[in-house]
């Protein structure tokens, strides 16, 4: 039986999340690269520089690589892989599974500097963390609960002093990544690997 298109009601994604696309759309790059900004301002005036710093490579690894928090949270330092490809990838081990089949890891390029920001993040502000494998650790060097990544985003957009109604959650962060890089030309058969999605009709909403 020849498809008349391939995403219909039988291949389309059923669930629909409270911050669906639809009602709430995903920040503008402007308005990213204004919180971006104002997070590497901070960090020269911050009163504990490492958390500072490390919130900032968390949060542009966020966008930038269109993870969920979740995903960032279980990475560790030999994730890291800066010799793979052009730019260097990130190996997501613990990609999320689609209906309860159980983690699938991916490999996603560091786009837009990534990179620059995770080797600067590596030699200068791991290492005032306790050692331990986790990439973005805590202070006692274990991993970041994904609720504590939602609340250190909502509580630096207090810090920045925008009106709530321009605040995003981690989740608009990877949004943000995917329609931006839609917009700008990115094929969307590449940005469903990117974001480990398990249908492209996920991809398109």
């Amino acid at each position: 039986m020849r498809l008349v298109c391939l995403v219909d009601e039988f291949n389309a994604s059923r669930r629909v999340g409270d911050d669906s696309p639809a009602l709430v759309p995903p920040p503008t790059p402007e308005r990213v690269a204004e919180f971006f900004d104002f997070m590497k301002q901070r960090i020269a005036t911050a009163r504990k520089y490492g958390p500072a710093a490390r919130d900032y490579a968390m949060f542009r690894t966020l966008y930038h690589a269109g993870l969920r928090s979740e995903e960032a949270s279980l990475l560790d330092k030999p994730d890291v892989h800066f010799s793979r490809g052009p730019f260097g990838k990130l190996h997501v081990r613990f990609g999320k599974g689609a209906h309860t089949s159980g983690p699938r890891p991916r490999r996603v390029p560091m786009l837009d500097g990534l990179d620059l920001v995770l080797r600067w993040f590596l030699d200068d502000v791991r290492p005032k963390f306790p050692d331990s494998p986790v990439l973005f650790a805590d202070e006692s060097g274990g991993s970041l609960h994904r609720g504590t990544i939602r609340n250190r985003l909502r509580y630096l957009m207090k810090l920045e002093g925008r009106p709530p109604a321009e605040w995003f959650s981690p989740h608009a962060l990877r949004r943000a990544c995917a329609t931006h890089n839609y917009e700008r030309g990115v094929d969307l058969a590449a940005i469903q690997q990117m974001l480990g999605h398990w249908t492209v009709s996920s991809t398109m909403r």
